[in-house]
């Protein structure tokens, strides 16, 4: 059985074929040559045996001559009904057409089907001419082209448009976890990867020394984690009892950090990642700041005790603004809400802050450079300093490391050195911590000058690479390279808003690196904050504007240089 014969629904009728069946209704058509002829009806009589089944059927042609030609192998009854069918004449090429069939099915070795047992032997199946016709047909529209695949030529030559990065504003991914599992769990992990490394370096340094209070050792490490977020801790020294708020913003930033990826993953959690959903951003911020502010508060529990003396409450508050901060900058970039709101931004305002975040960094950079230029210089005296703790081994580590944690407090300290205001040291050279033998005692002299130039360079250099994205060329949606006119003016209004960027991230960073400590007494250790942000952003102006006038000077003489000769022949020398 055969899929044809199953498509047509026709029962089929198994049984062998004989060479050359069923070829005249493909053979013969009618005169428009679009649907085969109808089989010929049989007259009425006696059936054929099985011999003259088998034997080749042959039907009266007409010859050229008009004499009709007869087999002497038919049957009485297929003979009868031949001379009674009335004949039509045939036209000479079919007539020529059948005489070869009839000369290869009369002629076993001229190639015809009787002489291929393959052919004899297959299955048959009966069809239904008139079903066949009556079948669905669908009308073909030849005047269309037909679809092909476009040339690489064609290709390049297409428009293209650009597609538009991350889901549009609202869109939300399927939700995971509920909104105060998430905080919870993402901020736990945040807490457990800044407590663990500390844990296990007070466990070390204690178990060098002896046995291991492990309750000791809780608390130690609690108020380290506290102090790193400004939460201040009141100790005795010398009999009496001294305050502590200096923060270590080496493991503040830590801290921080660690908050931000609780912020991405907690909104990772809520669906909104790319959405640029603010109302999920506001909900994530909170729920990771209050998750954080209850840490806080369990901590300073758990710290207050014999020795160490925390107020819960001053914790709490601490550890959320501080979560919110580092919470809301992980939540608004994994939202998309930073680039929804930077393109409804103006390019002034955009182009200002992203120059001034630039410039604060360098300028800190330049402070960080001066506290190891000042180390090196004054190495002998650090070594002594370090060799006058008789801690052993393990303690000049551990007063290594303590300055290391303290480092970016050094680095704004000698930042506002340099800017022009200082800081207050009083009594913490005295110390004697390596870091300090780098402390200058008075005023730069001589070439130390120099060094007041390098924050007016960090301007400069913020600014020139302000103007330098602004001018580069940019790809339109259509594919086309656009060169955007200068706009001088608009470049010099954010260089002033990078100015007062700069001074308010300079402002930050000098109060959080300053405070109190025990050996100074009430005295606030470190940078006057107003005086830092009123020269910062003077010196990020100065040197923003320098940059700005620079960059419309270069780009002044390449636009006069522009399509002539880099290198003059002699001969136009001469001329």
């Amino acid at each position: 059985m055969t899929e044809q014969g199953e498509s047509l629904g026709v029962q089929p009728e198994l049984r062998p074929a004989a060479p050359g069946e069923g070829l005249d209704a493909y053979s013969r058509s009618s005169g428009d040559g679009s649907r085969p002829a109808a089989p010929q009806t049989r007259a009425s009589g006696p059936a054929p045996s099985e011999h003259d089944a088998a034997a080749p059927e042959r039907a009266p042609r007409d010859t050229p001559g008009g004499a009709a030609e007869t087999d002497t192998d038919a049957s009485p009854g297929a003979h009868a009904a031949e001379t009674d069918t009335p004949r039509h004449p045939v036209a000479p090429a079919a007539a020529e057409d059948a005489s070869h069939r009839d000369a290869a099915d009369a002629d076993p070795g001229s190639g015809g089907f009787a002489d291929d047992p393959a052919l004899g032997t297959r299955d048959t199946v009966k069809i239904d001419l008139a079903q066949l016709a009556a079948r669905e047909t669908v009308k073909i529209d030849v005047s269309r082209p037909v679809p092909r695949e476009p040339l690489d030529d064609e290709i390049a030559t297409m428009e293209t448009v650009l597609l538009p990065r991350g889901r549009p504003a609202g869109m939300l991914r399927p939700r995971g976890a509920p909104l105060p599992v998430a905080a919870l769990v993402n901020t736990g992990w945040a807490t457990l990867l800044v407590l663990g490394p500390l844990m296990l370096l007070t466990v070390a340094a204690r178990a060098a020394e002896g046995a291991v209070d492990w309750g000791l050792s809780l608390r130690l490490v609690l108020s380290a984690w506290l102090l790193g977020h400004g939460v201040p801790i009141t100790v005795p020294v010398n009999g009496q009892l001294g305050t502590m708020e200096l923060a270590p913003l080496a493991l503040t930033a830590f801290a921080l950090w660690r908050v931000n990826r609780a912020g991405v993953h907690t909104t990772r959690a809520m669906g909104a990642q790319g959405s640029g959903s603010i109302r999920h951003a506001v909900l994530g911020t909170l729920a990771v700041a209050a998750v954080y502010g209850c840490f806080g508060v369990l901590a300073a529990a758990l710290a207050d005790g014999p020795g160490l003396f925390v107020t819960p409450w001053r914790a709490g508050l601490h550890f959320v603004v501080l979560g919110a901060v580092g919470g809301a900058v992980g939540v608004l970039r994994s939202g998309g809400v930073l680039r929804r709101l930077a393109r409804r931004t103006p390019v002034v305002l955009r182009d200002g802050v992203r120059a001034g975040v630039v410039a604060a960094l360098l300028v800190l950079a330049v402070g960080a450079g001066a506290v190891g230029l000042a180390v090196a210089m004054n190495g002998t005296q650090a070594t002594h300093d370090l060799a006058g703790f008789s801690t052993g081994v393990f303690g000049q580590a551990g007063l290594t490391l303590l300055s290391l944690v303290y480092g970016p407090n050094f680095a704004v300290w000698a930042a506002s050195y340099l800017l022009g205001p200082g800081f207050a040291a009083g009594t913490l050279p005295l110390t004697h911590l390596p870091v300090f033998a780098g402390v200058p005692t008075g005023p730069l002299q001589g070439l130390g000058w120099l060094l007041t130039v390098l924050p007016l360079l960090g301007g400069v250099a913020a600014a020139v690479l302000m103007a330098r994205r602004r001018l580069r060329p940019r790809r339109s949606r259509l594919g086309d390279v656009l060169t955007p006119q200068p706009r001088w003016l608009r470049l010099c209004g954010s260089t002033l808003t990078a100015a007062v960027v700069a001074g308010a991230l300079l402002a930050a960073a000098a109060y959080a690196s300053g405070g109190v400590l025990p050996v100074t007494g009430p005295v606030r250790t470190g940078p006057v904050v107003w005086q830092v942000a009123a020269m910062g952003a003077l010196v990020v102006a100065l040197g923003g504007l320098l940059g700005v006038a620079g960059s419309w000077a270069v780009h002044g003489l390449r636009k006069e240089t522009d399509g002539r000769p880099a290198v003059r022949t002699a001969r136009q020398l001469v001329q």
